[in-house]
């Protein structure tokens, strides 16, 4: 009885979300250039990079302001960690650099080998402050570094042996206190924040976006939100097309033939 009741909750809750949620689009529109990565910060910025050069938007204009670094090498990751504050990560220097509000480098970067990291090729900051995944092919190594103390906080080696596969990473993140590797396969695990393995998700996902405890996957004109405590509240809701989706908070971006679009998930 219990159970059915609480089924019955769930069930209910989830037509309430479908029901009274729904996408705001804002003014902001951009037009990019087909060979710049872009990502989204929190306060609602767009950041671009191509090789060593950095652009900043803001209210559909592009640039706000832009900053060439030849120092760091080829542009890998840029990591927005708050207004003041991206991370920077270069594969061919493996090296990491953290840039201030306006990309200059705050300090001096940080090699990669000093943590004995051969070959990174993906990085993802932490809630914990200064702490950062590095994932390196080198015996499919996970690190959680320190990069105030310069210390290896947790390593695990031989990562294929552990998820009996070889991994080709595509992008990883960490999202409630959960570390999430995205294979080039579109596999999903999850680890905790001190690298234990949790398990894998157990529908395929081609990016890692999530919006509060729900990890999202786009369908045509329909994003689906798939609960990572219980399936049974997993809802959708009608949304634009697009070829790539990344959400920041409530912001959602949607890029389709060079044309980033905001929208803000509102309930009513």
């Amino acid at each position: 009885m219990i159970r059915f009741l609480l089924s019955f909750f769930l069930f209910v809750f989830s037509l309430h979300l479908t029901g009274q949620t729904k996408f705001i689009e804002s003014k902001e529109k951009y037009i990019i250039p087909k060979d710049l990565d872009w990502i989204p910060d929190v306060i609602g910025n767009i950041l671009f990079f191509n090789e060593n050069n950095l652009y900043k938007a803001q209210n559909s204009q592009l640039p706000k302001f832009s900053q060439s670094i030849r120092a760091t090498g080829e542009i890998t990751q840029l990591i927005p960690i708050n207004a003041f504050k991206t991370i920077l990560f270069s594969q061919d220097q493996q090296q990491i650099c953290v840039l201030d509000n306006t990309f200059s480098i705050n300090g001096e970067c940080i090699d990669l080998e000093d943590f004995n990291i051969q070959n990174a090729t993906h990085c993802a900051v932490s809630s914990r402050s200064n702490m950062l995944y590095v994932y390196d092919t080198f015996n499919s190594t996970l690190y959680l570094i320190d990069l105030l103390q310069k210390l290896v906080i947790q390593s695990v080696l031989n990562v294929n042996a552990l998820v009996a596969i070889e991994l080709k990473i595509k992008s990883c993140r960490e999202h409630n206190n959960d570390f999430y590797l995205l294979t080039e396969n579109n596999t999903v695990y999850v680890f905790d924040m001190f690298l234990n393995l949790k398990g894998q998700l157990k529908q395929p996902y081609t990016s890692l976006n999530f919006w509060q405890d729900y990890i999202l996957t786009q369908k045509e004109d329909t994003i689906h939100f798939n609960s990572l405590k219980n399936k049974e509240m997993n809802y959708s809701i009608a949304a634009p097309f697009a070829e790539t989706l990344k959400v920041e908070g409530n912001s959602f971006y949607f890029s389709n033939q060079g044309v980033i679009t905001t929208y803000e998930l509102k309930s009513e």
